[in-house]
């Protein structure tokens, strides 16, 4: 019986724990919509990661949001790997310019969604002391939308822990 005391003690603890700290959803601020202009794609062919990789050049567009507006510079691709199962991942490193000038790498990485459009996990370098060092810490989830073969629309947000 003393036993089974000491057993459940560690149970009734956690439960007790577990409620006070339930899982609480991140919050997602828009950090911006993008329009981007696409060049003409070219395959490697089957490479060793993969059934097929395709560049697709990224050579321009805007972006808008709420902390952040600015233009897609033609510095960038879409890397993207066809995989084993047919399964086509974005794999994009691209270059944006604010309109005051600010320089910033934007990484991008996802998965389809039946429906066509792709989720993406989006993450971004820039300088430490400037007015946009914020973005190297900004966990960035973002939703692409093809706009024909010459464009894509990608709204990414910001998400930060919830209340």
């Amino acid at each position: 019986m003393h036993l089974f005391s000491l057993l459940a003690a560690p149970a009734t603890l956690a439960t007790f724990t577990m409620a006070q700290h339930a899982p609480v959803a991140p919050q997602m601020t828009l950090l911006y919509s993008m329009e981007a202009l696409l060049g003409e794609r070219f395959s490697l062919g089957p490479v060793p990661t993969g059934d097929e990789r395709i560049v697709i050049p990224i050579v321009g567009g805007t972006f808008k949001g709420p902390r952040m507006n600015g233009t897609v510079l033609n510095l960038g691709a879409d890397w993207r790997l066809t995989d084993a199962q047919g399964v086509i991942r974005p794999d994009a490193r691209y270059a944006i310019r604010t309109d005051d000038g600010t320089s910033v790498i934007v990484v991008t990485e996802g998965f389809p969604l039946p429906d066509g459009r792709t989720m993406l996990r989006g993450k971004f370098e820039t300088g430490r002391n400037g007015s946009y060092a914020w973005l190297n810490d900004v966990v960035g989830v973002g939703v692409l939308k093809r706009s024909g073969t010459t464009a894509v629309r990608i709204d990414m947000w910001h998400a930060t822990p919830g209340a």
